[in-house]
């Protein structure tokens, strides 16, 4: 099928996440005896809530450091969440650009927080001259939504944004149960078990 639009998740699909970095150094700054953040149900509300645009950059950071007894600062704990992002490969944002060349409609469908997306745009995305910007024709991100994956209404406010009918598009993504959303709006879902898994998917398809 030819699909029109193309909407990608972020974490693992563009962006090579190392949570156990991010664990690490987050351990540096006095988060002990926690292997992850999902073992420790406060951490993780005021991540969620912080993914939600429900706090400010500034409510985190106090919030980190009241969990945590630290005294970090503020750049301390900034740098410390960014050890989860790793790299975007040249080829995918290449591929990203490509795809819109050949006059696909790309999106980007992401959970982030806004000290992870300033990192991405600011460090992570940028090559050649090319900025975020010049890679999806709609940047739809959980923080600014107040909406998460795999809630149906984000798909759904994405979907009416857009103007874009679901089946003549395809969702990419990297957990299951976030492709099993975007079927039950009708969307074309890829599940993208490994990190590289859907850049041969379009290449066999024939999309790039």
């Amino acid at each position: 099928m030819n699909y029109k639009n193309i909407i990608f998740d972020l974490g693992n699909v563009l962006v090579k996440l190392d949570e156990q970095a991010c664990m690490k150094a987050f351990e540096q700054l006095g988060l002990k005896d926690t292997a992850h953040i999902k073992e420790n149900p406060e951490v993780m509300r005021l991540f969620r809530a912080f993914g939600l645009g429900h706090v400010t950059n500034q409510e985190f950071f106090d919030g980190f450091r009241s969990i945590a007894h630290s005294e970090a600062s503020d750049k301390q704990i900034t740098d410390a969440a960014n050890k989860m992002l790793l790299y975007i490969p040249d080829e995918k944002k290449q591929r990203l650009l490509d795809l819109r060349k050949a006059g696909h409609r790309v999106y980007l469908l992401s959970n982030t927080n806004d000290i992870h997306w300033r990192y991405c745009a600011d460090v992570l995305f940028p090559m050649q001259g090319h900025g975020v910007d010049d890679y999806f024709d709609g940047i739809f991100l959980s923080q600014e939504m107040h909406l998460e994956k795999p809630d149906d209404r984000i798909f759904q406010v994405m979907i009416e944004k857009t103007g874009i009918k679901p089946d003549e598009s395809l969702f990419i993504d990297d957990l299951e149960k976030n492709c099993l959303a975007g079927e039950r709006n009708g969307l074309h879902t890829f599940y993208n078990k490994d990190f590289n898994d859907w850049l041969s998917f379009l290449i066999f398809n024939h999309y790039l």
